[in-house]
């Protein structure tokens, strides 16, 4: 049965397998060639190799499709697709269309799919390393940081996962290639503020429109996206109560509001006395402001946005708290501080850290002893001191 289906010919000084597939749906024959072999040995093994693999369903016509047309016209409009079925997230979709556009078709967007292989990709891992940023700024490294190439191969990888189950290319040829290592949450320097510099911030911008924000940060370690999306409808401030159900994030300078990627990062969480003092003066504020601009307000449920409630870009969040610390003589962190700043205060006090982890919303009590595993000299050299005066007798 598979021998009427493949046959082989001598073509020019080589020799072709051509193999029928039966009829399409306008009842044409559809015949496939497999060109490129150098005797009649190499062509018989071929057309059983090709033959076994359409018996197993894991045959691929040939096809000249690159990387660029395959992108483009399959897989893309697919992820928009499942973003239209709720089956993945907005900011999910734009971050692989941003990986595609910015670096996959520029680096390997001619190739043809099927000529993809292993150290191909390594070869475009390795210029993405040294000289893969688009902009290069005074002062700054040429080459994208090995986290970001990681998550080049992440989208390459998802690509050819779903060329594989659309018999495009025969195997994810991903999984031949060896990819930079992303570094964990927990690898990297981590720039935090003491109990004493959080509440020397906080003093500093009593008087800020936002200083109900830069409180609620402080005092919960919400992210910056989950800040921008909170909703007043979140907050149940006769119970002090905060729900994190939706956010606002950036990708490609772009804003996308949807819903924590995680489970988890959709949590209730408590919030103390200060804080909601902090947001019921910070919604009256809100209240007075909505009646001096009249018709011209633009009215959302969120909590934290411009005068005239405008919702506020999570970038202008980021460069004001920049601002407003670089006039603390603080050290500089990022906004992103504020939340291991939290989570280091937290242990500090003793709160157990499957509380913590909860709190902050992480997939796993693993992730956050990962992230928190090194602890200011300070602390540890009070835990030293009282575990050994625990064993010595006295104080030590």
């Amino acid at each position: 049965m598979s021998g009427a289906r493949g046959t082989v010919i001598r073509r020019g000084k080589g020799y072709s397998v051509i193999l029928d597939l039966g009829r399409d749906a306008e009842g044409k024959r559809v015949r496939k060639w497999h060109s490129g072999y150098k005797d009649k040995t190499e062509a018989e093994e071929a057309r059983t190799d090709l033959l076994s693999k359409l018996d197993k369903g894991e045959y691929t016509p040939p096809n000249r499709l690159t990387v660029k047309q395959f992108a483009e016209g399959q897989w893309l409009p697919s992820i928009e697709a499942l973003v239209a079925g709720e089956r993945m997230k907005p900011s999910t979709a734009a971050s692989y269309r941003v990986q595609i556009n910015a670096h996959v078709i520029p680096g390997i967007g001619s190739v043809v799919m099927k000529d993809l292989n292993g150290p191909m990709l390594n070869k475009l891992y390795t210029k993405l390393l040294t000289s893969g940023r688009r902009k290069v700024s005074e002062g700054q490294a040429a080459g994208l940081s090995p986290t970001s190439v990681h998550l080049v191969h992440v989208t390459i990888h998802r690509m050819l996962k779903d060329a594989v189950r659309w018999n495009v290319v025969p195997r994810n040829w991903a999984d031949l290639a060896d990819p930079p290592r992303a570094r964990k949450s927990g690898e990297e320097t981590m720039e935090t503020w003491t109990p004493e510099q959080l509440r020397t911030f906080v003093e500093a911008v009593s008087m800020d429109r936002l200083q109900a924000l830069w409180l609620t940060l402080i005092t919960t370690g919400l992210r910056r996206g989950e800040i921008a999306g909170l909703r007043w409808q979140d907050v149940k401030l006769d119970t002090r109560r905060l729900r994190i159900s939706r956010n606002r994030v950036v990708v490609d300078h772009k804003v996308i509001e949807g819903t924590p990627k995680t489970p988890k990062s959709r949590r209730d969480i408590g919030i103390d006395p200060a804080t909601v003092a902090a947001l019921k003066a910070h919604k009256a504020r809100q209240a007075e402001e909505r009646l001096a601009w009249g018709p011209t307000y633009q009215a959302t449920d969120l909590i934290f946005t411009w005068e005239d409630g405008r919702p506020l870009h999570p970038d202008l969040i980021s460069r004001t708290f920049v601002r407003l610390a670089s006039k603390c003589d603080l050290p500089r962190i990022t906004i992103h501080g504020l939340r291991h700043s939290y989570a280091t205060a937290a242990l500090e006090a003793g709160v157990a850290l499957k509380v913590i982890s909860d709190r902050l919303g992480h997939s796993s009590i693993s992730i956050t002893a990962d992230i928190y595993s090194h602890v200011r000299p300070e602390i540890d050299q009070a835990a030293a001191n009282q575990v050994a005066g625990l064993i010595l007798g006295g104080a030590s």
